[in-house]
């Protein structure tokens, strides 16, 4: 038995059968979300095709994990069933022991059943998706999905954007630091695409493969032997594990999500605890220090030349991974990193793609470098 199978009967949830139409499972972990279950529940009974029909009510369904919740969220919950009848809307409660009661342990609970019900269902081409309770995907969220995978990728990574109220209500100082955090990731993103360009994933494109709009294939998830378990960053594990078993990912701006934008959530190191330390900067008069532009560049060209030396290889995260930097002397300011990416990609631009690997091998090949040439 394999690990993913053994775990498949440990995480066993009470949900009915699925319908032999099934096509699209959503699932959404909730604990203690009474106020705002009912935005993301209204948004998914309003799901259209891409002509903007509405959805066949058999092809898709919405599994609920209700984890240790001590609010009403439970009778929430089942009113909503009443109020959206034409939804299948399926609700499971259970009562995880401390040391498991997180985020982590709920969607991969929910991942694995849903997996469990494609195979019953002998579909390994049908999309397990995630949102978040706080959160509201487009009403063609779901068909824009399947249409990145009909494209040919395994996974999509959908755009998450902050409520326009709620992100009207955050201090200034706040906002002007979420709005610098998504041009430095873009920023990053079309460097990247420049030295390793990707067909299924081509710029533009974001760098969001998180909870709130993070999609796979059953035959993708089982390939990755499912979703890791991890306190907080599940979605990126899933993410990881699906690019090491060989799997395609696209970052879609055409697959769209609106999220809170609240202080206080209910996973570690999510949005909430971001938006916390972006506001705990604002009040420090402290700036925003990120990795270097000029190192950036490094570590990508040094990807690029890896991947072309090991096409459909798994790169170092070394080289995938934009570490942290917090401090002045390592880091370099962030405007002034987003202005110097920038400049690059332009610069870059006007270079064909094998003149730009070419001074990338080069300059590591150089006597001072010879050392450090990835191969």
């Amino acid at each position: 038995m394999s690990i993913l199978s053994a775990r498949l009967n440990a995480n066993a949830v009470d949900f009915p059968a699925p319908h032999g139409s099934l096509r699209a499972c959503v699932v959404i972990p909730v604990r203690n979300e009474q106020a705002v279950l009912p935005g993301v529940i209204a948004a998914l009974a309003a799901q259209r095709d891409l002509q903007g029909e509405a959805l066949d009510g058999h092809d898709f369904e919405v599994l609920l994990l209700l984890n240790n919740c001590t609010d009403a969220t439970a009778a929430v919950a089942e009113s909503l069933q009443q109020r959206f009848p034409q939804l299948a809307l399926h609700i499971a409660q259970v009562v995880f022991a401390p040391y498991e009661a997180h985020v982590g342990r709920a969607r991969q609970s929910l991942f694995d059943v849903a997996f469990q019900r494609f195979e019953r269902l002998n579909r390994p081409a049908g999309l397990i998706l995630s949102t978040d309770a706080d959160s509201r995907p487009a009403p063609d969220w779901i068909a824009q999905n399947a249409l990145e995978v009909a494209a040919g990728v395994d996974g999509v990574g959908g755009w998450i954007s902050l409520d326009r109220v709620e992100r009207s209500e955050l201090p200034a100082g706040v906002r002007r630091l979420f709005s610098l955090d998504v041009m430095y990731r873009r920023a990053l993103e079309e460097l990247c695409s420049l030295y390793v360009p990707q067909v299924h994933d081509p710029f533009p494109r974001h760098h969001q493969h998180f909870g709130a709009s993070i999609a796979v294939t059953a035959a993708a998830y089982g390939r990755a032997g499912g979703m890791p378990l991890r306190a907080s960053s599940e979605d990126v594990a899933l993410y990881q594990a699906v690019l090491n078993s060989g799997g395609r990912f696209r970052h879609s701006f055409r697959v769209r999500v609106v999220t809170s934008a609240r202080m206080v959530g209910r996973a570690q190191r999510g949005l909430a605890e971001a938006i916390q330390a972006w506001n705990g900067l604002v009040g420090a008069a402290s700036p925003v220090f990120v990795e270097p532009a000029h190192a950036a560049e490094e570590r990508l060209a040094r990807l690029g030349l890896w991947c072309s030396h090991h096409p459909g290889g798994n790169p170092p995260p070394a080289l995938t991974i934009t570490p942290e930097v917090t401090v002045a002397g390592r880091g370099q300011e962030i405007g002034a990193a987003i202005r110097a990416l920038r400049a690059r990609s332009s610069a870059l631009l006007l270079l064909p793609f094998r003149d730009r690997l070419e001074a990338v091998r080069r300059r590591l090949t150089a006597p001072a470098n010879t050392g450090r040439v990835l191969a």
